[in-house]
């Protein structure tokens, strides 16, 4: 018994579509599992980092940051007026001193 070429060709050509149908199903399949485990990941870390409270412990740390700033502004502020006040009540003195410190730096230098 021979077969007809034209059956084997449809034999072929059906198994290959059934075959093609079932990766296509498995290949949905897998996206939507990839789908939910990214999903669910994003969720996990969301968790986590609420959680531990990451949120609450940066938004504290900024506020303290802004709460040092506004101290050094101030304490630099009053250091500048103190300086000025010192500068004004002795200017021989803080033209003296300038010139000192202006020979340190200067001999500081040569020596390196």
């Amino acid at each position: 018994m021979r077969a007809n070429p034209s059956d084997l060709h449809n034999v072929d050509l059906e198994f290959l579509k059934s075959e093609f149908n079932r990766f296509r199903s498995e290949i949905a399949g897998m996206k939507d599992k990839l789908g939910a485990n990214a999903s669910e990941a994003l969720d996990q870390m969301g968790a986590y980092l609420d959680g531990h409270g990451v949120s609450q412990r940066v938004s504290a740390l900024e506020a303290e940051l802004e709460n040092l700033a506004g101290r050094v502004k101030d304490s630099s502020k009053v250091a500048v007026h103190r300086l000025e006040a010192e500068v004004s009540e002795r200017p021989l003195t803080s033209i003296a001193l300038a010139f000192g410190i202006g020979l340190l730096a200067a001999q500081f230098v040569r020596r390196s």
